[in-house]
């Protein structure tokens, strides 16, 4: 039997794992990636995707309005909601914002631009939610409501559960991840 310890250290190696493909240079537009732990009466979800499929762009705003725009379309990604019934309540949570994505500086930086557009490409929303469920046993399945809006993703989705770890892919508009 495993020690709490080591589950978490599997569940966050895993999760790592599955989503460092994109940091290693595989990233690919229209692909997003996704993964559901759930340990005792924790959950916790992440969810990463290319800037360019949530902004249209992966270029700095260019000034204040721009800005706005952003961040307006990154809240779009809002919170995953856990099966009602598992009575979940959000605990933390780590979002991408315009300031995390395109620091202030950045946007006024006149140095050298080669640097600064290398720097932009490939940028990635590295959204992680914590929630904490009265019911985990109750916990069938997470809906991403946000990936209605962002209709044109395939997601792939990595699950560590109790009883087993697996994997899917929810085509373009699926929003529902069956934990059962």
């Amino acid at each position: 039997m495993t020690t709490r310890w080591q589950r978490n250290s599997l569940a966050c190696l895993l999760l790592s794992v599955s989503l460092s493909t994109t940091a290693a240079g595989v990233h690919q537009h229209g692909l997003a990636e996704a993964a559901v732990v759930v340990e005792g009466e924790q959950v916790t979800i992440r969810f990463r995707a290319p800037l360019m499929d949530i902004l249209g762009t992966e270029q700095p705003p260019a000034d204040v309005p721009a800005r706005a725009r952003y961040g307006k379309r990154l809240a779009q990604v809002a919170a995953p909601q856990p099966s009602p019934a598992a009575q979940c309540e959000p605990v933390s949570a780590s979002i991408s914002s315009v300031d995390s994505l395109f620091p202030e500086q950045q946007a006024h930086d006149s140095h050298d631009h080669h640097d600064h557009d290398a720097h932009s490409h490939h940028e990635d929303v590295d959204n992680e939610w914590l929630f904490s469920c009265a019911f985990p046993e109750k916990l069938n399945a997470v809906d991403l409501p946000f990936l209605d809006t962002f209709s044109s993703l395939t997601t792939e989705v990595v699950l560590l559960l109790p009883a087993a770890q697996s994997a899917l892919r929810l085509a373009p508009g699926e929003t529902r991840i069956p934990l059962e």
